[in-house]
């Protein structure tokens, strides 16, 4: 196995299980660089995080809440994906 190359995704990260055998159905894409990448992580998280304060201030929470948890899974598999060769490095 080749090491991984820090600063960009690794594009190893799935996230979105789905049907009966809850398969994957997104994967990180590679080679996005490590700035670009958590700049879309936070800006997901930012909605996310308004998204949860409408839907407790508000009559549309399930709804709400359901798209921030969807928008928080990206985010986290982004930071996942580039935490790969941390992980690996630490690992050696």
């Amino acid at each position: 196995m080749t090491d991984p190359t820090p600063l960009q995704t690794q594009g190893q990260t799935t996230f979105a299980p789905c049907g009966p055998t809850a398969s994957p159905l997104f994967t990180v894409n590679p080679d996005i660089p490590l700035v670009d990448a958590l700049a879309h992580s936070s800006n997901l998280q930012l909605i996310a995080n308004q998204l949860m304060t409408d839907a407790a201030m508000g009559d549309d929470g399930p709804h709400l809440a359901w798209a921030a948890a969807y928008l928080g899974e990206m985010a986290q598999a982004i930071v996942h994906d580039l935490t790969i060769p941390v992980a690996h490095n630490s690992a050696v």
